[in-house]
């Protein structure tokens, strides 16, 4: 039990409680009520906040250990070429420590739900071996259409191997890195393998101006480095409209990033319903440019937030996202809604599962859902249980997920 419940789809629940049995929700409501009905083990948050547990669709765990090595802020090409060298010299083990470490911080904040881009494979086998829920999507990056057949055998390999090692909270999708780092043939093969195996898809998507000058008219400062990866695609498209004639815009696709997008982008992206991962830190942090959310959420674009990794931003923490993008409401209107309290949780928690096709199970407090839950303790009389959230929310008291603990009260 604790002072507020916040199922998201559903009022606040003053003096409210969640009964859990195994790992399912069977009961919502006030504490007095459900005590009365259903007698059990009582955990009590009497200056608590009891919520879904926070999903974050999009991030790089196994670049955990890049944090102290990387410079921020600094411009996105910069970055990039700092990511390469980092990344080639990262070995399977090093990877796999910034990952557990990455899960750490995660079920610190409150996580139960994570979307992981994985370059090696690492974060999987960490996930796997924690109780963290998570869908995993495998990196894959074509730079040349004559390694395509080789590189995909890998891919399918890794898929197999992948589904043979997952437990009921991991699942795993398919991650061509982006326009600009997957031929087209290469791309339309990850394309069909993803619905062929029923993945879904991630890809970071017009993330920088560099990436649309090069994907749209084949000029800026990566042309001599990635030119030839586009060799066979139509020139005059913007990275969003570039995808579409891949053929990769569909419902169960998620694009992260989408900050260079014109009017154009936008409606394609709400007709085709589309999934996006806004990433506002990770964006001021690159120098890319602002989002224009107002016009995405008013065409009805899909969209959540995340943090990314932590090569570009200072935490995992949804709720250091949310707050960052309150700011930006306030600073640039024109750009940024201002949303209100709830619409924020809503995409850090049902939205951002909904984003992983994960909705069903997780995201909200409702019976009969996964016990995915968090709780966020604040040591005074709680008021106004979404101001406390947004404004004050940082480390979670507890974290359970599937109604076990993965963080909890010493």
């Amino acid at each position: 039990m604790a002072r507020w419940v916040l199922p998201i789809t559903s009022p606040p629940i003053r003096d409210g409680a969640v009964l859990v049995e195994g790992d399912r929700i069977v009961a919502v409501g006030k504490w007095k009520e459900i005590a009365r009905n259903f007698p059990a083990e009582v955990w009590e948050f009497p200056d608590g906040i009891l919520m879904p547990g926070l999903v974050n669709p999009h991030t790089h765990l196994e670049n955990t250990n890049f944090a102290e090595k990387v410079k921020r802020p600094q411009t996105f090409n910069k970055w990039l070429l700092q990511m390469v060298r980092l990344v080639r010299s990262q070995t399977f083990e090093d990877a796999l420590r910034a990952s557990e470490k990455g899960i750490e911080q995660l079920t610190k904040f409150g996580v139960t739900c994570v979307g992981e881009f994985s370059r090696l494979g690492a974060s999987f086998h960490a996930l796997r071996n924690s109780r963290l829920r998570a869908v995993v999507f495998k990196e894959f990056i074509c730079l040349r259409d004559e390694d395509a057949e080789r590189q995909l055998g890998e891919l399918v390999q890794w898929l197999k191997d992948a589904k043979e090692l997952a437990n009921p909270l991991l699942d795993i999708g398919l991650g061509p890195h982006a326009p600009y780092t997957v031929t087209p043939n290469a791309f339309k093969q990850i394309s069909e393998l993803a619905q062929k195996e029923r993945c879904r898809l991630c890809v970071h998507a017009a993330e920088s101006p560099s990436e649309r000058k090069l994907v749209e008219q084949r000029k800026g400062i990566w042309r001599w480095w990635l030119g030839s990866v586009l060799r066979d695609a139509p020139i005059g498209l913007s990275p969003i409209r570039y995808l579409d004639w891949l053929g990769v815009l569909q419902p169960q696709t998620l694009l992260v990033h989408c900050v260079q997008v014109d009017e154009n982008d936008i409606a394609l992206l709400a007709e085709r319903q589309v999934w996006v991962a806004h990433c506002p830190r990770s964006n001021a942090n690159l120098k890319v440019g602002l989002m224009p959310l107002g016009k995405m959420l008013s065409a009805g674009v899909k969209v959540c937030l995340a943090t990314d990794g932590l090569a570009s931003v200072d935490s995992l923490s949804p709720l250091d996202e949310i707050q960052f993008a309150i700011k930006l409401a306030q600073e640039h209107p024109k750009l940024y809604p201002a949303l209100l309290p709830n619409h924020w949780l809503w995409m850090v928690t049902l939205n951002a599962a909904a984003s992983l096709g994960l909705d069903r199970f997780v995201g909200s407090l409702e019976v009969g859902k996964q016990a995915d839950i968090a709780i966020f303790q604040f040591g005074t009389n709680i008021g106004d249980p979404y101001d406390a959230m947004l404004n004050e929310g940082r480390e979670a008291t507890a974290t359970i997920v599937a109604g076990e603990f993965v963080h909890r009260p010493m």
